[in-house]
């Protein structure tokens, strides 16, 4: 197998937007820079990429034009392209229809056309980057436990949900699950253990600095690149993982805080990719792009939304952001193998719980989910969660009988991936 990494940078040109979290305010200038990290590889005439954007989330005809960009300079199928965001809150907002259906105080801006094109340029540049940087190559793989991510969600004993970024106070009590493993793919030149390339997952939202400033950032994630590239010199490619319901233990607490826990999670992958198993070959490519029939959700289910810690006005609002309610839709998710490891485009939020189902139910000894990777249909909940409630549940768009078809077809595909000979799928 060959691999290639590639790096560039997608902040605004003009340093101008509306920062996608926390009710897109206006931005005040760069913090540090946007990425967009890719890796391509290559098994015989198979090819593939992945690049992870340092963006909140994108719809699916964002994700379509991207796609028709980089083929026009890569000749790689649409179903072997995989994307997914980091899902920073102090990156650009690029979803339409936060604007078409004002989900907030402001018109559709001007910047928006215009910044869709930057990155349509943008990933044709590094899909080509890291298309010619391939090269033969052999994989390490490891795994860590980090104990840098909480789980948000908290109820009281009768029941009332809270917050735990809005009830910072109960950090110390928060027990719901939280999947803190750290993933690391060292991708080496054949017959050395010192890597071209990284990549690392990690099951938390970067929220470390959100709502601290309105500068641009990262986060979280531009600084375990960075560190990854003072120390290692070479490129690393970070990946949330399905962080719907895990926050980081300090979120809110600023950039000093970014510093902290971004150098914890790149000295253990640094520090991990060491010690990491070689992984015999030869090195298998398999990929797999695949639609479900899910229903939107329906007003008759938001009215089953327990209403402790919820008012009805919120279901009222977030009702009106369902796109078409009751309506069937295909929902696409995608399957990304490389030799033992596998990772799965998951359309939106998807909660730890169910991140955690996928990994305990994959035929793959790793596996890792890729946030907001083919659609962004806002929280995607495990079905215990609807019972209960909370935040995730008020914005999810799909029906809560829609989750349990999605994980059994992924489940689904993920065996019938190993089965394959490789190649692209659809």
């Amino acid at each position: 197998m060959k691999a290639g990494f590639a790096e560039i940078v997608i902040t605004p040109p003009d340093h101008r937007c509306l920062l996608a979290g926390y009710g897109m305010p206006w931005s005040t200038g760069v913090h540090d820079d946007l990425s967009a990290s890719a890796v391509y590889f290559e098994e015989g005439t198979t090819n593939a990429l992945l690049v992870s954007f340092d963006l909140l989330a994108m719809e699916r005809d964002l994700i379509a034009r991207l796609k028709q960009a980089i083929q026009a300079v890569v000749p790689i199928p649409s179903g072997n392209i995989f994307f997914t965001c980091t899902h920073t809150h102090e990156g650009p907002e690029v979803r339409e229809r936060k604007f078409r259906d004002r989900w907030g105080p402001h018109e559709r801006p001007e910047y928006l056309d215009g910044y869709q094109r930057f990155l349509m340029e943008r990933a044709a540049e590094v899909a080509v980057a890291a298309a010619a940087g391939a090269q033969e190559c052999d994989l390490i793989v490891n795994r860590t436990h980090v104990d840098e991510n909480v789980n948000r969600r908290f109820f009281l004993t009768d029941e009332t949900y809270l917050s735990i970024p809005g009830n910072k106070h109960l950090l110390d009590v928060a027990h719901e699950h939280a999947d803190k493993e750290l993933g690391i793919l060292a991708f080496c030149p054949t017959g050395s253990r010192r890597p071209f390339g990284l990549i690392v997952n990690y099951t938390m939202h970067p929220l470390t600095a959100g709502n601290t400033s309105t500068l641009i950032s990262a986060d979280v994630p531009g600084v375990v690149r960075g560190i990854v590239k003072e120390s290692m010199g070479c490129p690393a490619c970070y990946i949330t993982g399905a962080a719907g319901d895990n926050h980081p233990k300090a979120s809110e607490a600023g950039f000093a805080e970014t510093r902290r826990v971004g150098e914890v999670l790149a000295s253990e992958a640094i520090r991990r990719s060491a010690d990491g198993m070689h992984v015999a070959g030869p090195l298998h490519l398999k990929c797999l792009t695949r639609s479900i029939r899910l229903r939107y959700r329906t007003w008759e289910d938001f009215q089953r939304i327990p209403l402790k810690g919820v008012g009805e006005e919120a279901l009222a609002e977030n009702f009106r952001r369902v796109e078409k309610p009751g309506e069937a839709i295909d929902v696409e998710f995608s399957l990304l193998a490389v030799g033992p490891v596998l990772f799965i485009g998951v359309p939106g939020e998807m909660l730890a719980e169910l991140g955690s189902v996928l990994k305990w139910f994959s035929p793959f000894k790793r596996t890792y989910i890729m946030y907001q990777a083919t659609e962004s249909f806002d929280y995607i909940a495990h079905p215990n969660a609807f019972l209960w409630g909370g935040f995730e549940i008020v914005c999810a768009q799909l029906s809560p009988d829609s989750v349990r078809p999605l994980i059994n077809a992924i489940i689904d595909a993920a065996e019938e991936l190993t089965a394959s000979k490789g190649g692209d799928q659809k």
